[in-house]
């Protein structure tokens, strides 16, 4: 359990990030941690920097890490949210053979590791399966009375866990992706087109990453309950808007059952109608 790293992409957002170290301080964590922090851009992105590179030494040295858990890799230069995700999992891959991901505005709940980490056992040679995600919304699943899995079609990145293989021939495969529309919805297809029309396509390596799977049929593990708040729609992420539409809270389940692989339509149609009603949040 404790081999599968955890990486962290930080940048400018110095109380956020912190919130997320001590909820893995909190919930006593021993996993690898990287955190990998884009190049700065101006002063002011510095000096905020200094702060949070200030913050993971006080908490690296306090006594609910251990002394080297945690590492710190920097960009010389500013790459941009999905320039950094892309050249820091390239770099973990080469290293681990999975890996968890948070960004610093993805506050994991109590279960969230110990699910990714029983998820990247079980569905290491599915092939049907493409990552694993751990945000759900409110209410998918009512009132449940332990923590199940649900294989639905689209991604969210917001804490998410995946093998090194899949991310690799992900990455090999990027230039297949561009005018590739086969098993793409219409929705997402709309999507696309917006964000190509404002010429910002850089920004969301997300989506890249989910047409590459709905390109090749796979699906995607999720919990029937939120393990991960995500923190950022106060104004202060690159790409989304404010709102309080899509906050969750912990459920204190500790139960956990994973299911073999089947789709459940209703679930999927579920998934795709709530995507639908907040779209307009993720991608601006």
């Amino acid at each position: 359990m404790n081999s599968i790293p955890i990486v962290i992409f930080a940048y400018n957002r110095s109380s956020h990030f912190k919130r997320v170290m001590i909820s893995l301080q909190n919930n006593k964590i021993k996993n690898k941690i990287y955190m990998i922090l884009d190049g700065a851009k101006n002063r002011n992105d510095r000096i905020i920097q200094k702060d949070i590179l200030g913050s993971v030494k006080v908490i690296g040295n306090y006594n609910k890490f251990s002394k080297n858990q945690i590492t710190v890799i920097r960009n010389k230069k500013n790459l941009g949210l999905a320039g950094s995700i892309n050249k820091g999992l390239d770099k973990i891959s080469r290293i681990h053979d999975s890996f968890i991901v948070l960004e610093d505005d993805t506050i994991p709940y109590r279960k969230l590791v110990t699910f990714f980490t029983k998820c990247l056992k079980k569905y290491k040679n599915n092939n049907d399966i493409g990552a694993i995600c751990g945000y759900q919304f409110m209410k998918f699943d009512k009132n449940p009375k332990k923590i199940e899995t649900k294989f639905l079609k689209h991604f969210i990145p917001w804490g998410w866990a995946t093998w090194s293989s899949t991310w690799k021939n992900y990455r090999f495969k990027k230039k297949e992706i561009k005018n590739n529309n086969l098993n793409i919805p219409p929705f997402i297809k709309k999507i696309r087109k917006n964000i190509l029309d404002k010429k910002n396509k850089k920004k969301y390596w997300s989506l890249n990453f989910m047409l590459n799977n709905y390109i090749n049929k796979k699906y995607f593990v999720y919990p029937n309950i939120p393990l991960v708040k995500n923190i950022g729609f106060d104004g202060s992420g690159t790409n989304s808007l404010v709102t309080d539409e899509l906050y969750v809270f912990e459920k204190k389940i500790h139960s956990i059952k994973l299911s073999n692989f089947s789709l459940v339509k209703k679930d999927l149609l579920k998934q795709e109608k709530k995507l639908n009603k907040v779209i307009k949040n993720f991608y601006n």
